[in-house]
Order: structure tokens, then sequence, then C-alpha cells
């Protein structure tokens, strides 16, 4: 598998019943100002091994601009940090889905975000490899 820096739409979850089955069925976590959810699924027919969902809650950012750029942020951190997830998905022929919920109320800088990302992953791979 060719390592590329980015985040394509194959890349993103979207669908409106898998969403539900992963917050309804999936394993959570919290690395606060994330927090995560995370499961294995058995579809078919899917070209990424990991598909991600960014999610900045209106209720707790009151400005886009604001949500705009935590959700960048996130995905920015998540877009360099995936590979151990993806390499680890595509050998065990696993599709996994993640959702990161911002739960801060203020913004948060990217060095906190990305050090919270890295600690996620890590986490989700312990408990996929299990």
């Amino acid at each position: 598998m060719h390592q590329t820096n980015k985040f394509p739409k194959n890349e993103k979850l979207c669908g409106e019943i898998r969403i539900g089955k992963l917050f309804a069925e999936g394993n959570a976590f919290i690395a606060y100002p994330l927090r995560v959810v995370y499961s294995l699924t058995e579809e078919e027919k899917q070209d990424a091994g990991v598909k991600v969902l960014i999610n900045v809650p209106k209720k707790k950012i009151k400005k886009a601009t604001q949500r705009n750029r935590i959700k960048r942020l996130i995905r920015e951190a998540y877009r360099l940090n995936k590979f151990t997830l993806q390499k680890n998905c595509m050998q065990q022929n696993q599709i996994l889905h993640i959702a990161f919920t911002y739960l801060a109320e203020n913004l948060s800088d990217y060095k906190l975000i990305e050090e919270k990302i890295k600690y996620s992953t890590t986490k989700i791979l312990q408990h996929i490899t299990q």
C-alpha cells in the first residue's frame, strides 16, 4: 500500500445508517477534549480500511468559524497520524469506523489535539489487535 498524506472522500464516514450503527454499537472513550467512538464492521466493497467522522457540536462552540477551525485541526492531526491504523486494518481485512466528537467549550490548540489523536489511535489499535 502506498502511503499518502491525503484525506479523500472514501475515508470519510457518511450515511445515516452507518453513523447510527456506530453510535449505537461502538466502543467509546474520552481523550479530553475528544470523545472517540469506534467499531469494527463487516461491510463489503469498500476501498478504505478506516472511515472517520468529525463532529463539533453547535451547543458547545457557537460560532461556525470556530467550529470549522476545530474540525480542520482534528482532520489535519488525524491525516498525519492515520497510517498505523490503516495499515493494520488493511492487513487484517477489517473496516474500522471512528467518530471524533469535540467536547470542550473553548478552542484548543493544535498540539493538544494532535496529542489526543495519537493517544486515541494507539488505544484503538491496542483494542482491535487483541
